[in-house]
């Protein structure tokens, strides 16, 4: 389960079907100094936690093809740290309503199909997946710019949404291998998101693009558990709020960390911890990228996944032999 990607490294064979279940729980502390020209003479801090449940299923459609469809279910809250009001921040979340944000808890859906290359199954060898699918947003988005770069008067907003509310294309490639000595498990992925335009809301997302590798042990009897090792690169490119720059949107973030995987009867259960750096970008609500910040960040990924004992029946190429 790679940096709690449940799905990943799993090719199933015609009519098989996998459910899996991820959580990453995101916390974040920040703190950025007074905003010029804001009228604000204050330093801004607190924290941005993030709740995320993505529910999937995969397909088998043939031994060569999957299909993959996931929700994304979850909750944003910002604390506010300081003893002064302020328009930017304030004790909220993403479920509720503001001026130029529409709340709730139902994230985006992912439909993604995978061409499984090279897939050994379940014994030592290769797998090197090559997909490519769509992002549907929901309505759970910001609906005006938070940043007010036209020139508007500028006033209560928030700056957090659970969706960024743009129509998205993916492309993925996976090279995992499994071997009979310890790492058993080696490999990697390389995802990209292209957002196909502007939202209804005038929202130009950013271009998303990651890298992972992962590793993998035999399982260790003491713990009766394999450990894991992960790392993420993450970046980010400029994204617009009605054709104009939107700040810090540009961001490259490296995470790291490592987790537990059980197997037993009912599946595969993973748990790992991660810490994030931002190496730039950040979370300042001025237009200006020069002004002092400080970021960090630490996940908590939960993860399950399991083969269901049943075969699609009329994808089952021997059904009937």
């Amino acid at each position: 389960m790679p940096v709690g990607n449940s799905d990943k490294g799993v090719g199933l064979w015609a009519g098989q079907v996998m459910f899996n279940l991820d959580n990453a729980n995101q916390h974040i502390d920040w703190w950025h100094e007074a905003l010029p020209g804001s009228g604000e003479g204050f330093d801004h801090s607190g924290t941005l936690t993030s709740v995320m449940l993505s529910p999937a299923v995969t397909i088998g459609l043939s031994n060569y093809w999957n299909m993959t469809i996931s929700q994304t279910l979850g909750n944003r809250v910002m604390t506010w740290d300081g003893d002064s009001t302020t328009i930017h921040h304030r004790n909220e979340s993403s479920l509720s309503n503001f001026v130029n944000a529409a709340g709730g808890i139902l994230g985006d859906t992912r439909v993604l199909f995978r061409y499984l290359f090279f897939n050994d199954g379940q014994g030592a060898g290769k797998r090197v997946f090559f997909g490519g699918g769509f992002i549907l947003p929901s309505k759970n988005t910001l609906t005006s710019d938070p940043f007010f770069l036209s020139g508007e008067e500028v006033v209560e907003h928030r700056h957090f949404s659970l969706s960024e509310g743009a129509h998205k294309g993916v492309l993925e490639m996976q090279y995992y291998k499994k071997r009979d000595t310890n790492p058993v498990f080696v490999g990697g992925s390389m995802t990209t998101e292209i957002p196909f335009g502007e939202n209804e809301h005038g929202f130009q997302a950013s271009q998303l693009y990651d890298g992972s590798l992962t590793v993998l042990s035999k399982k260790i009897q003491k713990i009766n558990a394999s450990i894991s090792g992960n790392i993420l690169l993450r970046h980010t490119t400029q994204a617009y709020w009605n054709g104009k720059r939107a700040p810090n949107s540009r961001a490259l973030i490296l995470s790291f960390g490592g987790g537990v995987l059980r197997n037993i009867k009912m599946g595969g259960f993973g748990i790992g911890l991660q810490r994030s750096v931002f190496l730039f970008g950040g979370l300042s609500d001025t237009e200006s990228e020069d002004i002092d910040q400080r970021i960090s960040g630490w996940q908590i990924t939960l993860s399950y996944r399991r083969v269901l004992d049943f075969v699609i029946p009329w994808l089952d190429p021997l059904e009937g032999l």
